[in-house]
């Protein structure tokens, strides 16, 4: 259990009151998520639902996530895409369980401190915001890659070294000045460009669908893949492909309404993101044999459609889609920096809000410059960019898996502290878990081939590193080690209900009743 600010067992969680709240005997001092000097009621519902589907760019995966899994599961993808699509919901209902509780800008780092204590938090944190920074450095080499496909069919492009790093530069520009700018605006630009390339995509799926007829693929259908264990290796592929829809956690002190929002946006993003890779799967599947592997798929189903005309404007959708998926995971990231330094744990100037548009600009210029020179260094070198975006991508995914098996098993543990924990949501944790810890297995078993039989001990090694810093906080400054976790914001509805039921000591020593609340309180 984790220690109060008075060395007690009580949790370290935040309530909603504005007034000031004392220093704690370790110097440490609690703060409500809302009042870190990010800017508040930035974002509506759409707003915080445009954020989770950017950073989980289904426009990028659609183009290809279905091909990879007919090739590990044969006609067996789209039940793939079914299994995918049911741990990722129970991951996302999970962390709603918390989110309509409590709402902080440390995401799923904050919700694992809740139930397993804060060196979980800086674990999972940390995980996070590696996985973060992982996808804004090969984000930002896939929109080169598609912006320079681009440019080079319309007779635009240059093998020119200058052109290249030019690329490279307005990629990373767009991506840093729209989160630097505001939260907001970000949203807005996120949204309709993810919207436009969904549309353009859906063109030549369509397309397929008319193509086929009214012809129904029964192989596809067929529930005997649900006994393969290929369906369940491909199922690992499917999951990967929601990463970053967990974003919108990290909202927690801008978005209006935030717990009513986030917790309905987590979600809402899977389920229609599920939808989406369910819709595009089946008629992809149906012109596989056909397809070259060494080629974009999505231009060759264009042309088996009868309806190359419109690569120009896939191609130009999907460049743009990847650098809208920078910017979600470059605002995500920026939010996690900000939280580890506001608690202490990181240097103080990732703390800094912009004066004007009340943004963590530090922050985001430190995970576009890490974009920046990634990309240079990738572009440059003779292994190739795609190498470096293929491999790059595998390790960063492991941060979101390590954070979701830590906020999965943290959850029921600390529903149990607050008596929230019901069968039904123990069950739904209980199979998220379960979920996760085969996709894991999966990536060890049977032994892959070099080099993703040691990526995830790359992994390991970073995260390792960032355990020892925590473990030196721990023993040079263990305020700061305790009060990872802290910054977050409980309901009134969640404080009403744990005074109705005597609980309030959940809430360490600051739970102010409901009549005392200043009147800044939400």
């Amino acid at each position: 259990m984790r220690h109060g600010p008075n060395g007690s067992g009580k949790a370290d969680i935040v309530t909603t009151s504005q007034r000031p709240t004392p220093p704690n005997e370790l110097g440490a001092k609690q703060s409500p998520a809302e009042s870190t000097g990010l800017e508040r009621d930035a974002l509506g519902p759409w707003g915080v639902f445009a954020q989770g589907l950017a950073a989980a760019a289904p426009s990028v995966a659609i183009a290809v996530v279905p091909f990879s899994l007919f090739v590990a599961a044969g006609k067996g993808a789209a039940w793939a895409a079914v299994i995918g699509l049911a741990i990722v919901a129970l991951i996302a209902t999970t962390i709603s369980f918390q989110a309509k509780r409590t709402v902080t800008s440390g995401s799923l780092g904050t919700y694992t401190g809740n139930g397993l204590g804060p060196g979980f938090a800086f674990a999972a944190g940390f995980s996070l915001l590696f996985g973060y920074i992982g996808f804004a450095t090969t984000g930002t080499l896939g929109g080169v890659l598609y912006l320079d496909s681009f440019l080079e069919s319309v007779g635009l492009g240059s093998q020119a070294s200058w052109f290249r790093l030019l690329l490279v530069i307005v990629v990373v520009a767009i991506a840093v000045y729209l989160p630097y700018r505001g939260v907001s605006l970000t949203a807005k630009y996120e949204l309709a460009f993810e919207v436009v390339a969904l549309v353009s995509i859906f063109v030549i799926i369509v397309a397929l669908y008319i193509g086929n007829g009214f012809r129904i693929d029964w192989a596809q259908l067929d529930p005997g893949h649900l006994t393969s264990s290929a369906t369940f290796i491909a199922a690992v592929t499917a999951v990967g492909s929601y990463a970053g829809f967990e974003s919108v956690a990290s909202l927690g002190a801008e978005a209006k309404d935030a717990h009513r929002s986030i917790s309905r946006s987590l979600l809402r993003v899977v389920l229609i993101i599920g939808v989406l890779y369910l819709i595009a799967t089946y008629p992809q599947v149906l012109k596989f044999d056909l397809i070259d592997g060494d080629k974009a798929v999505l231009p060759q189903l264009a042309d088996s459609a009868g309806i190359s005309w419109v690569n120009y404007v896939v191609s130009a959708a999907v460049a743009v889609s990847f650098i809208v998926f920078v910017t979600a995971v470059t605002t995500a990231a920026a939010r996690s920096l900000f939280t580890f330094a506001h608690e202490g744990a990181l240097p103080r100037a990732f703390a800094r809000v912009h004066p004007t548009h009340k943004t963590p600009w530090v922050g985001v210029v430190f995970v576009g410059a890490l974009a920046l020179v990634f990309a240079v260094v990738a572009t440059f070198s003779s292994a190739g960019r795609l190498v470096f975006d293929v491999y790059g991508g595998y390790v960063a995914n492991w941060g979101f898996l390590v954070s979701y098996l830590l906020v999965v098993i943290a959850t029921p543990i600390w529903l149990r502290k607050i008596n929230a924990l019901t069968p039904i949501r123990l069950v739904v944790s209980g199979l998220a878990t379960l979920g996760l810890a085969y996709i894991i297995f999966s990536n060890f078993f049977p032994v892959p081939e070099f080099p993703f039989n040691i990526l995830p001990f790359v992994f390991a090694a970073i995260l390792l590193a960032g355990l020892i810093w925590y473990w030196y906080l721990l023993r040079t400054r263990p305020e700061v080690a305790r009060r990872i976790g802290t910054i977050q914001t409980l309901s009134d509805e969640e404080q009403q209900r744990l005074a109705d039921e005597g609980i309030s000591h959940a809430l360490g020593d600051q739970a102010p009743s409901p009549s005392s609340e200043g009147p800044g309180a939400r």
